[in-house]
């Protein structure tokens, strides 16, 4: 079972939160992305990320952009992170958003949900992941 409650969660995924300074209405968080986190934010968003990235990042895993998103946007990102991640399944609960691993037991899972009492699922289901085929026109939208 993999967790996400806080921005800093989100640094393994590629989104490393940098400060609030860079938002003149202190709302918004500066935040550098990785390959990785670009397309967990382009496809949480369903947009193109072409801005440039404020630090360079690590050698090996170097950032390609930077973003300001707002508070409200963890939860969401935390969605699309842990199930782009390889997670089966998402919930989101009081405490966080917590990602169902393939090799979670069913027991482990049963236990997780009495303790974490989840509001919302969320899992990828069908050919197109998070997007579904138009029936009359056959098109992905």
């Amino acid at each position: 079972m993999k967790t996400i409650a806080r921005w800093s969660d989100l640094e393994p995924f590629g989104v490393d939160p940098l400060t609030g300074e860079a938002c003149s209405l202190g709302y918004r968080i500066l935040c550098d992305l990785t390959a990785r986190g670009r397309a967990i934010i382009e496809r949480c968003l369903s947009t193109e990320i072409r801005s440039n990235n404020w630090n360079t990042g690590s050698k090996d895993d170097p950032n390609v952009a930077s973003v300001m998103l707002v508070p409200e946007m963890l939860q969401p990102i935390a969605v699309f992170a842990l199930l782009e991640s390889g997670c089966r399944e998402v919930w989101i609960a009081e405490r966080g958003t917590f990602g169902v691993e393939a090799d979670d037991t069913e027991e482990q899972v049963e236990m997780m949900k009495r303790s974490q009492k989840p509001t919302r699922r969320f899992a990828y289901s069908g050919p197109f992941k998070d997007r579904n085929q138009h029936q009359m026109s056959g098109r992905v939208l």
